[in-house]
């Protein structure tokens, strides 16, 4: 008894995972390159030089402060604090173009019966690539 019990249980845990591979094979996977589709938002070259004005000025800034201050690990510290500044208002800046980008790829993605996207540099071989599709869709959003 214990055997046949053995074998439904082993029968099931082999049926459950030809199920998974089964559906793992149906994915369709498309692939996207983030740059193109980035630069074809409408705020991204906006976004991009208020981005580099900011970066330069706090960049400045803590390079004065530090040039001033004797204590190495204090001009360290000034340092790192522009850089921490720099990437916060970098994500502040670029997060609504990201949110903006990333319903652009669902969207399209949805559409085409795709399951599953990557970027362009991980795809060797196949593939849909759903780049043309997603930049314009992200050009048209204001």
């Amino acid at each position: 008894m214990k055997k046949i019990m053995l074998l439904v249980v082993m029968t099931l845990i082999f049926i459950n995972n030809l199920t998974m591979v089964a559906e793992a094979a149906s994915d369709k996977i498309g692939f996207i390159d983030t740059q193109r589709i980035l630069v074809a938002h409408p705020k991204y070259e906006e976004s991009r030089r208020y981005l580099d004005d900011f970066i330069t000025r706090k960049s400045d800034e803590a390079r004065a402060a530090a040039d001033r201050e004797p204590d190495v690990s204090r001009r360290m510290a000034i340092i790192d604090e522009a850089r921490n500044a720099s990437g916060l208002e970098e994500m502040r800046i670029m997060n609504p173009i990201t949110v903006d980008i990333n319903k652009v790829i669902e969207t399209v993605a949805i559409s085409r019966g795709v399951t599953v996207v990557l970027e362009k540099v991980y795809i060797f071989f196949g593939g849909v690539d759903l780049t043309d599709d997603i930049v314009r869709g992200v050009s048209m959003l204001r």
